[in-house]
């Protein structure tokens, strides 16, 4: 089997998770190019994941005879750098969110359908055993329907600032609160309407940094979502992490200290299931999403989460942030 070339964009936390796991698939994968605007990054990048080059311009890296990109960098250029390897043929990982905007994640959408370029979005969830296992509970019935998802959690936020800076990173309920947005939007359906409270707490956001939002499915269900990234360092408030339901709920256990697997319990009244799932479902996940986009790379698969979900989930991002401002309902 012929090895995929393949290029990162942006050297940053999350472009070390998938070079690393790139650079186990010997077999497969041949790590090209690496670029970041900061030299000494995409250098150090180069030297530690053993990548052939790397330099500060990312229209270099494309037009060099690669297969596949993995865009990495601040939310913000995602459209753009995409469009750089799309329109040469290029398959194209595209970190979550898959644009700051909806309309350039549609020309987004457009290009890779226009080019014949595979698009596949970073929703690592659909991937995650721990996350998949919540879902068959959910479909299976066994809370009972509608359901109310209630992910509530606050801390200092990513350490970049520009992920509270509303026209790069867009904040927590863009950059953060999307997997949980793209993985109701999985389990549920369509969004019908959103409403949410929001604010700045740290006086350098420019993004709303902490707040709380409903997101109305058209099954009924609904996913609420109280999240900051508004606090000082090194403090955080209480998780919440549960599915409501009128049979039951969904209530975690976590994972014991030195234990191979977490679970959760299924309540009903008297009776409780617990449904176990691997404690490193998480990573598990991001390896299963690297083995789907090479085959997608090799045109041996369709992704899962490819651009109509990256839209679909950066329109209820959008919204949430829209109502934050107005203090209204916004309907999808």
């Amino acid at each position: 089997m012929k090895k995929l070339k393949i290029g990162v964009i942006g050297c940053g936390g999350i472009a070390g998770l998938h070079l690393g796991l790139l650079a186990q698939r010997g077999d497969a994968v041949e790590l090209d190019a690496v670029a970041d605007v900061r030299e000494d990054a995409a250098r150090a990048a180069a030297e530690k994941y053993q990548v052939r080059t790397y330099g500060t311009d990312p229209l270099a890296l494309v037009s060099s005879k690669i297969d596949a990109v993995f865009v990495c960098a601040p939310t913000r250029h995602h459209a753009a750098l995409a469009a750089l390897a799309m329109r040469r043929g290029i398959h194209v990982f595209c970190e979550k969110p898959m644009a700051r905007w909806v309309p350039a994640a549609e020309a987004m959408a457009f290009l890779s359908r226009k080019t014949g370029a595979h698009l596949q979005v970073g929703f690592v969830r659909r991937f995650d055993d721990e996350w998949l296992a919540f879902r068959e509970t959910i479909q299976a019935g066994k809370i009972g329907k509608p359901v109310v998802w209630q992910d509530i959690q606050s801390h200092a936020g990513p350490a970049a600032a520009w992920y509270c800076q509303d026209e790069i990173g867009g904040g927590p309920f863009l950059d953060g609160a999307i997997h949980t947005i793209d993985f109701a939007l999985y389990t549920f359906g369509p969004a019908e309407w959103v409403f949410a409270n929001a604010r700045s707490f740290r006086e350098a956001s420019t993004a709303l940094d902490t707040g709380s939002a409903t997101i109305r499915f058209q099954s009924g269900d609904e996913l609420l979502l109280a999240w900051s990234w508004g606090l000082p360092k090194g403090c955080s408030g209480q998780r919440i992490f549960q599915l409501l339901g009128p049979s039951g709920t969904v209530r975690w256990n976590g994972v014991p200290a030195g234990s191979k697997t977490g679970s959760f319990v299924v309540h009903q009244g008297d009776r409780q299931e617990e449904v176990a799932y691997p404690a490193n479902a998480l990573m598990k996940g991001y390896e299963r999403q690297i083995d789907e986009f090479l085959a997608v790379a090799r045109g041996e698969a369709q992704p899962r989460a490819g651009s109509r979900e990256g839209v679909d989930a950066l329109r209820v991002a959008n919204a949430i942030i829209q109502s934050g401002r107005t203090a209204s309902v916004i309907r999808l």
